[in-house]
Formats: C-alpha cells, sequence, structure tokens
C-alpha cells in the first residue's frame, strides 16, 4: 500500500466528501465504498460516483460494475453496469474483458454505445492535453501486443503529430479496440468511421491542417482543413463585436514578493491596500491590466509545475504558490504530494521564466445575445461532449472554452431577482460555496456598482491533478438571477485572473425589456 492509498484509507468520511467535491475521483471511490459499507449510501452518493466513472476512473467503474450490476439491486442499470466494465477493460482488466465478450451476443447495443462513448472521450482527454497546434496528425489502429487482454481481437489505437517545423512527435497509444461478434470487418469499419470522426472534429477546433487514420496498415480516410466541422446547432456562439484593445503591461513589482505599493512604496496589506497613501493595488489602478514578475528565492522546484516551492512548518514541509500542490519535505527532495490549497494569496506573480501568451482579445455578444463582453477570440461553445465530462450533472446554460479547454466561462439564467437584491444574493451565495468547497482559498468579495449591481468573489478548489482558478459574479438580467464563471487552471491564474475580472467590470447588458 502507496502513501496516497493510507491516506485515503485513514480519512475520515468527511474528508473523502471534501475531497470528493474537489474534483478527486479516487477519493470518490474510497467515500462511496465506505458509504456501501456502513448501509448509508445514497442517490447522491452514486452521481457522484458516475462523474467519476464518466472521467474513466478505474476505482469507480470498478465500484460502479458491483453497483450498477447487482441482481434485484436499487441501482441496477445494464447500460452502466456495461460502461463501467468498459472503462476497466481499458485499464487491462482481462476479467472486464471476458465479462463484456461474454456479454456481447445479448446485450451488444448497450455495449457498442459503451465502447463509443469511451472512444470519444479518450479523444477528448488526448486533445486537451495539446499545447501547441500541430501541422498535421496520424491516427492508425494496429494490432494489439500480448500485453493487451483479449489481444487476438484487439487493436491499438495510436496518435501521434508533426510539428510545424517537421519533428513528429511520440506515438501515443489513446485507446484499445476490441472486435466483439463474429462481424469483424464491419466492427473494424465502424471503429474507422469513429476515429476519422473525432479526429477530424479536433483538427477543425485546433486548426490542424491536414491528417490521416489508417487502419491495418491501410489508408481509411484523409483529413484537410477545407472539411467543415459542425458547429453547435444550439444558436450559442460567439458573435465578434470588436476587437477588445485590452492594455496589458508587466510590472517588475512582485505582487506576492514585494507587497510594495506601485503608487508610494508603502507597505501593502493582504488584501492589496497600502497603509502610507490607502491606495488599492490590483491590476487595474491605472485602467490597463497590469502583471506583476515574480522574484523567486525558494531553492527548491515543484515536481507537478516546476515552480519554486516555499517552505513552512519548520521546513517540514512546502507548498508550491502556482499550482498548489504541498509536499513533505526530505532533506534536499520533495517526496509526496498532494493536492493542496496552502496559497500564500490568491493573486499571483507571472513565475520567472514565463512570458505572455500570445492570446489575442475580441468584444463579443455572447449568452444569445444578452450580454457583450471580453474574451479570447479563439473561444467557442463548448461542444456536448465536453460538457458531459466536465458537468455530468447542473451543466450551466452557455458554456465557451479555449480550444485547449483549460480556460472556461459560464454563464446560466435561474429564478426572479431585482436589481436591489443582487449583493444579499451575493453574499447567499458566498456562503453556499464556502460551505460546499471548505477547503478552498477565497479571495476578497467585491460588490461591484458598475456596469450595474455585481457581487464578484474568486476563489481556488482542488481538483484531480491541480487546483482550479474561479471568478464568479452575479447579478440580475431582465428581473432573473444572472450567474457567471469564469476559471482556469490555478498555475494560470497571474494571467487570467487580472483578465477575468476586467471582462466583469467591463461587460455590456443588452436587457430585452
Amino acid at each position: 500500500m502507496n502513501d496516497k492509498e493510507k491516506f485515503y484509507k485513514q480519512a475520515t468520511e468527511k474528508e473523502l466528501f471534501d475531497l470528493t467535491l474537489n474534483g478527486d475521483y479516487d477519493a470518490c471511490f474510497y467515500y462511496v465504498e465506505k458509504r456501501l459499507l456502513n448501509g448509508t449510501v445514497n442517490k447522491e452518493d452514486i452521481k457522484h460516483l458516475e462523474a467519476g466513472i464518466e472521467n474513466l476512473n478505474c476505482l469507480c467503474a470498478n465500484l460502479g460494475a458491483i453497483i450498477f450490476g447487482l441482481k434485484n439491486g436499487i441501482y441496477k442499470d445494464e447500460e452502466k453496469e456495461f460502461f463501467c466494465y468498459a472503462v476497466a477493460e481499458q485499464e487491462g482488466y482481462s476479467d472486464a474483458h471476458k465479462k463484456l465478450d461474454k456479454a456481447y451476443k445479448k446485450h451488444f447495443e448497450s455495449i457498442d454505445k459503451a465502447d463509443e462513448r469511451i472512444l470519444g472521450i479518450k479523444f477528448v482527454f488526448a486533445a486537451m492535453g495539446m499545447k501547441d497546434v500541430p501541422y498535421s496528425f496520424t491516427a492508425e489502429a494496429v494490432k494489439a501486443d500480448k500485453s493487451v487482454p483479449g489481444y487476438k481481437t484487439a487493436y491499438s489505437v495510436n496518435l501521434r503529430y508533426t510539428e510545424q517545423n517537421g519533428r513528429e512527435t511520440d506515438t501515443e497509444t489513446v485507446y484499445t479496440a476490441y472486435l466483439r461478434g463474429k462481424d469483424r470487418d464491419g466492427q473494424l469499419k465502424k471503429y474507422g468511421d469513429a476515429i476519422t470522426k473525432e479526429t477530424a472534429y479536433i483538427a477543425g477546433k485546433k486548426g490542424i491542417k491536414v491528417g490521416d487514420v489508417y487502419i491495418d496498415g491501410k489508408r481509411f480516410s484523409h483529413y484537410a482543413e477545407s472539411a467543415t466541422v459542425q458547429n453547435s446547432p444550439t444558436g450559442d456562439e460567439v458573435k465578434i463585436v470588436s476587437d477588445a484593445g485590452l492594455d496589458i503591461k508587466l510590472s517588475e513589482e512582485g505582487r506576492l514578493k514585494s507587497r510594495i505599493c506601485p503608487f508610494c512604496g508603502g507597505a501593502l496589506d493582504e488584501n492589496g491596500y497600502c497603509a502610507a497613501c490607502g491606495k488599492k493595488s490590483d491590476g487595474t489602478e491605472t485602467g490597463g491590466i497590469i502583471i506583476r514578475k515574480g522574484k523567486a528565492t525558494e531553492a527548491l522546484i515543484c515536481t507537478q509545475c516546476g515552480h519554486p516551492v516555499i517552505l513552512d512548518n519548520g521546513g517540514k514541509t512546502a507548498y508550491c504558490p502556482a499550482c498548489g500542490t504541498t509536499f513533505a519535505v526530505n532533506g534536499n527532495a520533495l517526496t509526496y504530494g498532494a493536492a493542496g490549497l496552502n496559497y500564500e494569496s490568491i493573486k499571483a506573480d507571472m513565475p520567472d521564466g514565463e512570458t505572455l501568451p500570445d492570446v489575442r482579445f475580441i468584444r463579443a455578444e455572447i449568452g444569445g445575445g444578452s450580454i457583450t463582453a471580453v474574451m479570447p477570440e479563439s473561444f467557442a461553445v463548448m461542444p456536448d461532449k465536453y460538457r458531459r465530462i466536465k458537468y455530468p450533472s447542473n451543466a450551466p446554460r452557455y458554456i465557451y472554452m479555449t480550444p485547449d479547454a483549460t480556460v472556461n466561462f459560464n454563464l446560466n439564467f435561474l429564478g426572479p431577482l431585482g436589481e436591489d437584491e443582487v449583493f444579499a444574493f451575493g453574499g447567499q451565495m458566498l456562503g453556499a460555496l464556502k460551505q460546499s468547497f471548505p477547503t478552498a482559498k477565497f479571495g476578497e468579495a467585491k460588490q461591484l456598482t458598475s456596469p450595474r449591481n455585481l457581487f464578484f468573489v474568486d476563489f481556488i478548489t482542488a481538483a484531480v491533478d491541480q487546483p482550479i482558478y474561479n471568478a464568479m459574479f452575479f447579478f440580475s438580467f431582465d428581473g432573473k438571477q444572472g450567474i457567471g464563471s469564469w476559471n482556469c487552471l490555478g498555475k494560470d491564474r497571474w494571467f487570467w485572473a487580472p483578465i477575468f475580472e476586467h471582462a466583469v467590470r467591463t461587460m455590456e447588458f443588452n436587457d430585452r425589456r
């Protein structure tokens, strides 16, 4: 048993639940298992488990196969059961493969559906890890080696890219395709069609110019950037109005390390106010957006993101102010790391070695034309396949994202709310957020009166592999509750946090009344 397993085994039910709420699906498995053994599991617990399964967590899938497959059980569900087995099969569980092979003749519709869903999710995950836009892609299905359960009827679906400079990336095995039933040729063609569809969609969204799909060594399909990709049919598209003309400046005065007022040189308190002149340093004081360069002096480097860490607890532990990972310190090394939120501040400097990303900002109409706001030019409506993974339940009405899905903007309109009720409503929502995310790091809540009454709050929550920075705002629109949320990876908040707040402060509302 490794340190991580020991932690989960020894954690209380509440600790596991808090981690589950913050997207830790390993913790979700231990939480639901504990509730199951205690006889206290309920429908909400099962929803959390299903979110873990949708994110292809094998621990959750193995437990789900038992729960959804239990004969006469209250949660018995054939489709969910076979989806769980298919998730486990992808992780190399031979028992899961045998179960699916044996059941295929009678339950082929449910199993084919599970295979198709997982292939789509796997390609989404592969696309989300893409940093730079390559020139072309090559996807190929080749016969699997003997390490794969049922290898005689299995194909490894591999993906590699050719970069703009002509260098080929390493080949990544994205998915294992199983030819089930007697019609092997038909099954292989089905996978060829599915791979073609997924790669064409990703290429269109990412801006990849060309690509090929090979099945058994023969070219199955060819992609060219002239091929059109179907956009969202919901009418939620981003309608560009004008260039945003953002004025982004770099300052040598690190926000976290210096605590120096940029106006008079006085000392800043934890909220950014100067004790000498009373002005606030929040990145928007000059009318533009100021991003401060960090001045790192720590010797130890975070093993998760490469940023210098800060020692605390007498040098026994350390935490990374960039990605939020907490470590145990062993001499000159960082040993076990767990996602933590021991941030010095909700605000962040630009880490050493970083440069401003090349992002063009525009002003666009979104939310069916209800709001005009600043956003990246690359923003588009989140496709359903991404939506199902990121928001397995209670998805916002409007969801926009960058091509790599690391920056998102959500917008929702719910129950009635008057303009004079916004601040009280925002306070209530803040209280609910703190109850839902007890381990989160919250910034200073702000009540804005321009362009209208807006309640703004930012906070950092833990997730599966790294924390997430969130900026939420609440307002009244056409007599309804308006709820907006920006989010990005915690390590990238040095750039996006001031952008998010600027976007909220400069929104224009197109009321229909």
